[in-house]
């Protein structure tokens, strides 16, 4: 077995390495045809959707083929320098290195974005109020971060072993060398990265079946998702900052005393940084919430660190602090839920018939499509007017940001059938008296 059969460059090739070369070649060939027919594909209610599986086999095809041939290589024991500038050399070992990582990296990238990210996306998180559907989402798709991470790693690694590691800073603190190197702030990145898919992956699919079986409010999952939000990306700065600093209690006691003069200038700041805290925990106000303040009303669209943004009617974006939702009186029309009770007004003259006023009031709600048929619509006669009786039609609807135009289509069909039916709607009327007499 340790006979040699010939030599390749100087290279002895034995037949023990013969041997190990031909079942590593006979191994790939067998994962490739175990692994290439696997079917992939997501199960929906309806259907049941296959993935296309050629970009899954060429990159297993290419993944084993570099792989084989590293091994290959490394049994017979074979490197040769293919290029050599200015001391700089790169051997055949080290390109089928590069090429081995970057096809796992290819495989990786397409079994993870297709396996694990699209076949969870699905039960991402869904937003529970109708009210709040058309918010748009402004997110990072969790399939570029992965690529992003698994190529960054795959860069860090090349960088080490082809010794282009290249220092970026070097300097001396307290008689120890401080460095940082370019794979040192690759890594950094990296951590960041990783961060956000864990934050995506928590809150878009290990707390899903908790939203769904405990049917927990929006405001409550974004609440939950804010805070875990928080701590995972504390404690991926904290690392990432571990990689680039030498000394982290330098870091820790300089935080520490610059906070106390933060804190002193920034009061205001940190009352509506705890203030959002407030509000996330308590729940008093929450996302998707309609608000009602300073005579503005408005959607909560995100309660952020310091303020929380809010759409009003007019489309126009106000920001509000934190600490003026919990401290001031807010009125928060879908605390509960999101129906709501408005009411219209209308005054008729005096001897009309109440009955049929009552019944076209009713019949005016019922044909206004976006005024609920549950709860039902009621009228009352309110007052007696200077020119009229006063009746007001109570309805609810859940399109509580545009009431103001189910308000006035509602109007518009009172008055269709007042109209019709020949019921006056009366207008102020005065009567002036003239007194002749000598004016002295």
């Amino acid at each position: 077995m340790e006979n040699v059969l010939f030599t390749i460059s100087g290279f002895d090739v034995t037949v023990f390495q013969i041997v190990l070369c031909v079942l590593v070649f006979l191994t790939g060939v067998y994962v490739f045809r175990k692994w290439s027919k696997y079917s992939f594909h997501q199960q929906n209610e309806d259907e049941i959707t296959t993935y296309n599986n050629a970009g899954f086999q060429s990159r297993l095809a290419l993944a084993l083929l570099f792989l084989t041939l590293l091994l290959i290589l490394r049994i017979l024991n074979f490197d040769i320098i293919l290029l050599n500038i200015n001391g700089f050399g790169i051997t055949i070992n080290q390109i089928a290195e590069i090429l081995s990582l970057f096809s796992v990296a290819l495989l990786f990238d397409w079994i993870i974005s297709h396996l694990v990210i699209l076949n969870k996306y699905n039960k991402r998180e869904i937003p529970v109020r109708n009210s709040f559907e058309n918010e748009k989402q402004n997110e990072i798709k969790a399939t570029k971060l992965v690529r992003y991470i698994v190529y960054i790693y795959v860069g860090q690694l090349l960088l080490k072993r082809l010794n282009l590691d290249f220092v970026l800073v070097q300097r001396e603190i307290k008689g120890d060398v401080f460095t940082i190197l370019i794979s040192d702030v690759m890594i950094a990145f990296l951590i960041i990265f990783l961060a956000r898919v864990i934050v995506w992956f928590i809150t878009q699919v290990t707390l899903y079946r908790m939203y769904q079986s405990n049917q927990m409010d929006e405001g409550i999952q974004y609440a939950i998702n804010q805070l875990v939000m928080y701590v995972v990306y504390v404690v991926a700065f904290l690392f990432a900052l571990d990689r680039l600093v030498s000394d982290m209690s330098i870091v820790y006691g300089g935080a520490a005393a610059l906070l106390v003069g933060i804190g002193l200038g920034l009061q205001q700041t940190f009352n509506d940084f705890f203030s959002g805290l407030v509000l996330l925990f308590e729940r008093s106000v929450m996302v998707g919430d309609i608000l009602e303040m300073d005579g503005q009303v408005g959607r909560v669209l995100k309660i952020g660190l310091r303020a929380s943004r809010i759409e009003t009617r007019n489309s126009v974006s106000m920001l509000v602090p934190n600490s003026k939702l919990v401290n001031q009186a807010v009125i928060n029309w879908t605390h509960y839920d999101n129906i709501v009770r408005f009411d219209v007004s209308v005054a008729v003259a005096y001897g009309t018939d109440t009955s049929l006023v009552t019944k076209l009031l009713l019949e005016a709600s019922d044909s206004v499509q976006d005024v609920l048929k549950k709860p039902e619509a009621f009228v009352r006669l309110n007052d007696f007017g200077d020119n009229g009786l006063v009746f007001s039609l109570y309805f609810f609807t859940n399109y509580v940001m545009t009431a103001e135009n189910v308000k006035s289509a509602v109007r518009f069909e009172i008055e269709k059938l007042f109209r019709a039916n020949l019921i006056v709607i009366p207008f102020p009327q005065r009567e002036l008296w003239i007194k002749e007499g000598k004016i002295k």
